[in-house]
């Protein structure tokens, strides 16, 4: 992880602010607190892709003996005259921008952290690393450990194509509005314009990703919290033991929400550390999803199969997102007699969990009441590493 970001975190200001204890729910003073912080930080980062395209642009058009070129005759296609200069500059300018993003990002997930209660002077040491991971969007690859992979099953070349194209959005999209201008504007469409056409998508480009990773944020710091309410509370080890399929079938249910999710989310191995760590079970890799998996729910004990229901509604919304697959997958227990959970109270659900207003409702469902002290989040020194 780059040192400069590192100190940049550790010189961040923490500064005293109103909160309370419930890490897993948001005040509204806590809200409004966030809310702020997110308008200041979206705005920024807006800014910059407009100061970004005027550094990159301007000085060439003011400047232009300061911007030379050279002539090289490619095959195919002939002489062409390169701008290494202004292609140099541009890295220059974009490096430094993206490095600013970043900045950005790190006061706005260590803002976040401050307000909700997570971080404070004694603890924020301990708490960077996975503070930073969310801030610079790394994966949490320590699912690999408990043998759990979200890309099980996947076709890892349309992975590599999917994940280039996402690399590649923002330069197709400003090619894209530049043929367009061309095509509608034909003369009029001047150098000048065609070179800024992209700024309004650059400017909405990095105002979503701050606005993505404020969220994710804020998912991780209550969703944590949430796991280590869970974990209190989770029934005791006779339900799974007492079952023979009971060791597999939890495991199988936390490799079905990974295989679903497809994502290396945080929260979702902090979720499968404290199941697996909790109830000893042993890791055993899987080569395909279980295709007898609703069957074997059918025929485990009903504690058991409320507790597999659980994890799987948890896994489902832990990383803020109930997409089309899990709900298909929920319809899929529904129909199987498994579940009667209703796809719209865990569209309820995830959108509450987003909003910190707790998920008391499905938790006192499924769960028994309190039964030792929730653990600090911090305290257990997970990275996702």
């Amino acid at each position: 992880m780059n040192p400069f970001v590192r100190r940049f975190f550790q010189r961040l200001p923490v500064r005293a602010v109103e909160n309370d204890d419930e890490l897993h729910l948001l005040s509204e003073e806590e809200a409004r607190a966030i809310r702020g912080r997110q308008r200041l930080a979206i705005t920024l980062s807006a800014s910059i892709a407009v100061f970004g395209a005027l550094c990159f642009y301007l000085p060439a058009y003011w400047y232009p003996d300061a911007f030379p070129k050279v002539s090289v005759n490619f095959p195919w296609i002939g002489p062409y005259d390169v701008p290494w200069a202004h292609l140099l500059w541009g890295l220059l300018v974009m490096g430094t921008e993206l490095q600013v993003l970043v900045l950005i990002n790190v006061w706005a997930v260590h803002e976040i952290a401050v307000v909700t209660g997570l971080l404070n002077h004694a603890n924020k040491h301990e708490r960077m690393q996975p503070l930073l991971q969310v801030a610079l969007k790394q994966k949490a690859k320590g699912l690999l450990r408990y043998g759990i992979d979200p890309l099980l099953g996947i076709n890892r070349w349309l992975l590599l194509l999917y994940t280039l194209l996402l690399r590649l959005k923002g330069f197709l999209g400003k090619k894209i509005l530049q043929s367009l201008g061309r095509l509608l504007l034909g003369r009029l469409a001047i150098r000048e314009l065609l070179d800024f056409i992209g700024m309004p998508l650059y400017m909405a480009i990095n105002a979503y990703a701050t606005h993505s990773i404020i969220r994710e944020a804020k998912v991780n710091i209550i969703g944590q919290q949430l796991i280590a309410h869970v974990d209190a509370r989770l029934p005791p080890a006779a339900v799974v033991d007492s079952w023979p399929d009971g060791h597999a079938l939890i495991y199988d249910t936390l490799q079905l929400v990974a295989a679903t999710k497809r994502d290396f989310h945080f929260n979702h191995y902090v979720l499968a550390k404290a199941v697996i760590e909790g109830y000893d079970l042993e890791i055993t890799p899987r080569t395909e999803l279980p295709a007898d998996f609703v069957p074997r729910l059918q025929a485990a004990p009903e504690a058991l199969r409320r507790l597999c229901v659980l994890l799987l509604i948890l896994g489902f919304i832990l990383d803020g997102q109930f997409t089309r697959a899990e709900q298909r997958r929920l319809r899929a227990l529904r129909a199987g007699g498994v579940s009667a959970i209703p796809v719209e109270d865990v569209q309820r659900w995830c959108a509450a969990l987003v909003s910190g207003e707790g998920l008391d409702s499905l938790l006192d469902t499924h769960l028994q009441p309190l039964r030792k002290v929730v653990p600090s989040v911090a305290s257990t020194g997970q990275n996702g590493d």
